[in-house]
């Protein structure tokens, strides 16, 4: 099919193009409780087009480009006349000239996290022997679970030489706990991503989802109106650190969302407790441009260090293009989580959704479950919700010690913010 598409690019004499090609084996598994409700098997190949067409305007250089997609099934003529219509609709779109990405030279990397001899089926099953390791109680514990393991293999070309290919194992499993109270039943979906089999980090969280549930099942009121110290938990902490990825992004400086420069204190200039360290990793070896990935700091002590981004919008910035690094490692703190927990605090373990505004730091949850520690005694409390600003809170942020990690993230599992607005009775 490779082949096909480049003697269609050939014969439209279209110079400038860059091909994706993902395949992508998957065991999939479907369960009631604990009974097998359905697998399925999936092995699909896609090959995304993406083409580019320059012009002038007033002496000014534009790139265009759009993007098609190729199927299998499609015969010469086919893939012809998709590919006829994509260079024909990149002569609309009036971006910025930018370069792409030359050869570094053609490597193939296998990244594949799990044993060569583990096949799909196998890693299936050993996730759902993880899965259900804690689900043992009989008030409530896991009412459904989809399971994906996948083997991913991707290749990207392009017309300045680029062709790299690699492999990886991706795992995803959503599933939804249930606990039944004094007639009460409460439910709660969750949705877990990694890039690598830990049987014990699967277990764990499942045995943390339930606990919540089971907790949640027993809370019955929110907490006063009020200023509190909050402590954030696992994905809100993910979402309240995306913060500072986005801030230092190529595309949101050269957009105007974000307006810090090298060497600015991007965690403000009053910082009383822990400063943060981020860095960035890629999930895969190469981009989706075929840029390959390094492991890159880009905030140090507080102060932006770097920026980080693509090719098209590191060059926009003339800065180096550390390509699309899409993983976060923030640095873990000095204190324990139960450290955290021996002054009055506000614990909230689960939201109906926690958000963050990337370009101004607001930030807001409704509570589903937390725990309130007046000093004395510990309750759990449900509704309300949390709202405040990352400007206002970060200098006075403590990290804990134990970490947090998905496929997309590594940090600490917890946080402790001072003086958030919490709205509730």
């Amino acid at each position: 099919m490779v082949e096909k598409i480049l003697s269609a690019l050939k014969k439209l004499k279209a110079e400038t193009y860059k091909i994706n090609i993902t395949k992508i084996k998957s065991e999939e598994l479907f369960f009631i409780r604990k009974k097998l409700d359905m697998n399925r098997k999936k092995d699909v190949t896609k090959y995304e087009v993406t083409l580019y067409k320059d012009f002038k305007e007033n002496e000014i250089k534009f790139r265009g480009e759009s993007t098609v997609d190729i199927y299998p099934t499609m015969n010469d003529e086919e893939i012809l006349e998709e590919l006829k219509g994509g260079l024909y609709a990149a002569g609309f779109v009036k971006n910025e000239y930018y370069p792409l990405p030359k050869s570094e030279g053609a490597s193939t990397i296998d990244k594949s996290y799990l044993n060569k001899d583990l096949n799909l089926e196998e890693t299936a099953l050993k996730v759902q022997n993880a899965l259900y390791k804690y689900d043992n109680y009989d008030n409530g514990g896991i009412n459904s679970t989809e399971i994906f393991v996948q083997k991913i293999e991707n290749r990207i070309i392009n017309s300045e030489g680029i062709d790299v290919s690699f492999s990886k194992l991706g795992l995803e499993i959503e599933y939804v706990v249930d606990w039944t109270e004094n007639g009460e039943e409460v439910e709660i979906y969750n949705k877990d991503n990694y890039d690598e089999l830990n049987e014990n980090t699967i277990a764990e969280s499942v045995r943390e989802a339930i606990e919540v549930v089971k907790s949640r099942a027993k809370a019955k009121s929110s907490v006063k109106t009020g200023k509190y110290d909050v402590i954030l938990n696992k994905e809100a902490v993910q979402t309240f650190f995306e913060y500072y990825q986005y801030k230092a992004n190529a595309r949101s400086i050269y957009t105007k969302g974000s307006k810090f420069k090298i060497g600015d204190s991007i965690q403000g200039v009053n910082i009383i407790e822990d400063r943060i360290n981020v860095s960035l990793e890629g999930t895969n070896p190469y981009d989706n441009d075929g840029v390959m990935l390094n492991r890159t700091n880009i905030i140090e002590d507080g102060i932006l260090k770097s920026y980080y981004g693509n090719f098209r919008y590191s060059s926009y910035l003339k800065t180096k293009a550390t390509g699309n690094l899409n993983k976060l490692v923030v640095n873990s703190g000095n204190i324990t989580i139960a450290e955290m927990k021996k002054e009055p605090h506000l614990d909230l373990l689960a939201f109906s959704a926690f958000d963050m505004d990337l370009s101004l730091g607001n930030f807001c949850g409704e509570i589903r479950l937390g725990f309130y520690y007046d000093g004395e005694n510990t309750i759990p409390i449900t509704g309300g919700s949390i709202s405040g600003n990352v400007k206002d809170v970060q200098g006075n942020m403590i990290l804990s010690k134990e970490i947090f990690e998905t496929s997309k993230f590594v940090g600490p599992k917890s946080i402790k913010l001072k003086g958030v607005t919490v709205a509730g009775n």
